[in-house]
């Protein structure tokens, strides 16, 4: 889509600021619903507070910074941008009918015209949503439905253009030196569905952890946790060994995060291709077989403890196949690497 094919701007409705933290994503929600319900928006003022919800809790989970929220007008009905510190584009993936954190971008392309990210001025980066007032009679196409390239051609890590409708692309393996290791065949689907668990139980995870930094009670951490995600757990409830193994799954999954998005994305890829095996190839710096062990002990740290107590998580816990699959391929990436 071209920038004259884009509706034009109207009015500016409303601009305004939130810190990184958890109670942000219900506050930027009933922002938007507030700003359009009193616009003469109002038909549209409840799914654009979903989607708001989606990209402010992006936002705060990922790019941990302060965050902007902009409404505004135009000819077909709103355009609202979420703009942050961070330079990293978001990827969208595949999501199979489980992944919480699939069914939020689902959510998005269900919902919306139009959307789009890219560099921001004054900002790391924008990433912004159109509902139409008066949308057209066809139906949004399902996710399932999209193309390869419509599924991970969404977004791109390109600098130096504000055109909210440049075409991204998915960002490559991390620069620097590498040895390219191939993993052995495996299922396709049950890789990604090991994926997605995974995905889910760290955003909530991050989220216990950023609404107990925040000093959140319970039934605020339990409302803004509701905003983003369905089923995240309640930050009042987890034990101190909870909140111990916490930090340090998300630390071991941020260090790890350059091989994690390679399969991720690959996976993703084949999945949406019909494929029904993948051999990923990873480009993968010094250090990481020790990072690949930190990762893999903490995550059965973390389910050992939920089973324990049962405090720490409130998502499902992976079946015997995903934690085989999970520490079949995390096996392979530390014998590859170990020097």
């Amino acid at each position: 889509m071209s920038t004259q094919d884009l509706p034009a701007v109207r009015s500016s409705l409303a601009t305004t600021s939130y810190p990184p933290e958890v109670a942000s994503v219900r506050a930027a929600r009933r922002f938007v619903v507030d700003v359009l319900s009193s616009s003469g928006l109002a038909p549209v003022a409840d799914d654009a507070g979903l989607v708001v919800s989606e990209l402010a809790s992006n936002a705060v989970l990922h790019a941990r910074s302060a965050f902007d929220v902009v409404v505004q007008r135009i000819d077909a009905g709103v355009r609202v941008s979420v703009r942050d510190a961070s330079t990293t584009m978001p990827v969208l993936v595949a999501p199979s009918a489980s992944a919480m954190s699939g069914r939020g971008l689902a959510l998005v392309e269900r919902l919306v015209a139009r959307w789009g990210a890219g560099p921001s001025r004054g900002a790391g980066k924008s990433v912004w949503f159109e509902i139409d007032e008066h949308p057209a009679s066809d139906p949004v196409p399902d996710v399932a439905d999209l193309s390869v390239e419509q599924l991970l051609a969404a977004w791109s890590d390109e600098v130096g253009s504000d055109d909210p409708s440049r075409e991204l692309v998915v960002p490559g393996p991390a620069a620097g030196s590498t040895r390219e290791v191939v993993l052995p065949l495996i299922d396709a689907a049950d890789l990604l569905s090991t994926k997605e668990h995974m995905d889910d139980v760290l955003r909530e995870l991050q989220l216990v952890l950023l609404a107990r930094a925040d000093g959140a009670d319970g039934a605020d951490a339990a409302d803004a946790a509701d905003a983003a995600e369905p089923s995240a757990g309640d930050p009042a409830r987890v034990s101190a060994a909870g909140l111990e193994v916490a930090r340090r799954l998300d630390r071991a999954a941020r260090d790890f995060d350059d091989v994690r998005r390679q399969v991720r994305h690959q996976v993703s890829r084949a999945v949406a291709a019909g494929e029904e095996r993948v051999a990923v190839v990873l480009q993968l710096p010094p250090g990481t077989a020790e990072r690949a062990q930190a990762y893999r002990d903490a995550v059965e740290a973390a389910e050992r403890l939920t089973e324990l107590d049962g405090t720490l998580l409130s998502v499902s816990r992976p079946s015997p196949l995903q934690r085989a699959v999970r520490r079949a391929y995390l096996d392979e990436v530390i014998a590859a690497t170990r020097d």
